[in-house]
């Protein structure tokens, strides 16, 4: 996305956001986060090496990637929700 695209979406939704439009849409909302978001990367393509980590499981078990990988990998499932 160049840049004046982002600069007017992203000015567009300020504006309105502070009650100085028309209310917000979806289509429109999609747009505010796609410009927000460009150039972000998503996370590793498949098949790409991740650094190991240590992170706590929902027991609040310590687990390191090396420990959990297996002979054929391992699959990453990442969830932002709290919603367990």
């Amino acid at each position: 996305m160049d840049l004046a695209t982002k600069a007017q979406i992203l000015h567009g939704m300020i504006a309105r956001m502070g009650g100085g439009g028309a209310p917000i849409t979806t289509p429109d909302w999609l747009d505010f986060v796609e410009a927000q978001n460009d150039g972000y990367r998503t996370g590793p393509e498949v098949g790409e090496k991740v650094p190991d980590f240590t992170l706590s499981d929902q027991n609040g078990t310590s687990r390191a990637l090396h420990d959990l990988m297996g002979p054929n990998g391992l699959l990453l499932v990442f969830s932002r929700s709290a919603d367990w």
